[in-house]
């Protein structure tokens, strides 16, 4: 069977379950393993950039919902420049007045950054960051992941209807399965290409 899809994804889950009374649960199980994945596999894939503004006068930006880590933050200018992370208590002991310029650090309170100086204009940020593995829906029937891992996706959904399930025997081997299929994947080297070298200074 072609695992390519949502709907052949839960096809199979289905089949390998030999359940036909699941059709509503497995959704669920599909949901939860991508819950999963999202924190045991570290990819190339999974990151990404988003453009942010930040606006004038006002210290925080809201990050992207799938944002899962950030990797590098800039200020868009020519030449960029890099952000530097500081902790809230940080921010508020090297910035303790609320003047203006440009943002040379930033702190993450929540599902915000919060910037400091605080903008005296509107700046473009482009940030680099880790996303989550995007969902599986009957609107978005495929994603990165299913098209090249789709063993990852169906053991993760068969692992996930262990508390469900709870005496069928096979449940511990999809476990197993599923931490294999994880595994290859955190080992594959994701650059190609000539050798890297530190920059000498």
């Amino acid at each position: 069977m072609s695992i390519s899809t949502y709907s052949e994804l839960k096809q199979a889950v289905a089949s390998w379950l030999h359940r036909t009374d699941l059709e509503t649960r497995i959704p669920d199980f599909i949901r939860l393993a991508e819950a999963r994945m999202s924190a045991d596999i570290d990819a190339r894939p999974m990151e990404t950039r988003a453009t942010l503004t930040a606006t004038a006068g006002d210290a925080w930006v809201t990050l992207p919902p799938d944002m899962q880590e950030m990797r590098r933050l800039i200020v868009a200018t020519d030449p960029v420049r890099p952000l530097k992370y500081a902790t809230p208590d940080q921010l508020s002991s090297d910035y303790p007045m609320a003047f203006a310029g440009q943002p040379a650090v930033f702190a993450v309170i929540g599902s915000e950054l919060q910037l400091a100086p605080i903008p005296d204009a509107d700046y473009s940020l482009e940030l680099t960051y880790l996303q989550r593995i995007p969902a599986l829906s009957d609107s978005d029937p495929t994603n990165w992941l299913l098209t090249a891992f789709p063993n990852a996706y169906l053991y993760g959904a068969l692992a996930a209807a262990h508390p469900y399930l709870i005496d069928d025997e096979r449940l511990p081997v999809f476990q197993t399965l599923y931490a294999e299929a994880v595994g290859g994947i955190n080992k594959i080297d994701w650059y190609s290409g000539t050798t890297m070298r530190v920059r000498a200074r």
